[in-house]
């Protein structure tokens, strides 16, 4: 099951399932109800956009700094809590979308997710219906022992820990960028936008 919390930023940074509206267009509404995100319903729009996702990010990272032995300052917290794997993806988030970018972009992505056996899982994402789960195997295939090695080192966390993450993350994006079930054409922009605003909002709340 995908992270909620991981599809209201996704929503939000890429312009929501919609499609309709730019990067960070999306809205926020309706995220009361998480526990540690007190105040955040009713945030939907483009004027409280920047606040409520900062807000979202503050709640999800627990608002601390880095704990000892943390570099990004992934919280120690319990598995599955806010501060534990939420806090995790929102790190990765943007270190994932600028590895996509560093690999040519959402398409050569799929691509190359296709030729290591997933294509069926790629096309999932693409769809309009359920997104079939990528196995963590494949995300090692995908990154290689260096580039999980460096994203481990960075996030202070294991190298399953970002396999794993990886593995939630690639299907989300890919569904947020395909409302239609096609790949939107500026899909790249969107990502390359997005990945900026995400980078610059997690700095302000880390």
């Amino acid at each position: 099951m995908a992270n909620p919390i991981l599809g209201q930023i996704l929503g939000s940074v890429l312009g929501g399932a919609g499609g309709g509206g730019m990067p960070g267009a999306g809205g926020l509404g309706g995220l009361g109800g998480l526990g540690g995100l007190g105040g955040l319903g009713g945030l939907g729009g483009a004027g409280g956009q920047a606040g409520g996702l900062g807000g979202l990010l503050g709640g999800v990272l627990g608002g601390g700094g880095a704990p000892a032995g943390h570099p990004t300052g992934v919280p120690r917290g319990g598995p599955g809590g806010l501060g534990g794997r939420s806090a995790m993806l929102a790190l990765l988030l943007p270190l994932a979308l600028q590895w996509v970018q560093r690999n040519g972009g959402v398409g050569s992505v799929l691509q190359r997710v296709g030729q290591r056996g997933y294509g069926t899982q790629a096309q999932s994402w693409l769809g309009t219906g359920a997104n079939q789960p990528l196995p963590p195997q494949a995300v090692h295939e995908l990154l290689g022992p260096d580039e999980l090695a460096h994203l481990s080192g960075q996030l202070g966390v294991g190298q399953d820990e970002v396999a794993d993450g990886f593995a939630e993350i690639l299907p989300e994006m890919v569904d947020h960028l395909s409302p239609q079930g096609e790949l939107q054409q500026d899909a790249d922009r969107r990502l390359e936008a997005g990945q900026s605003a995400l980078q610059e909002m997690l700095a302000q709340v880390r």
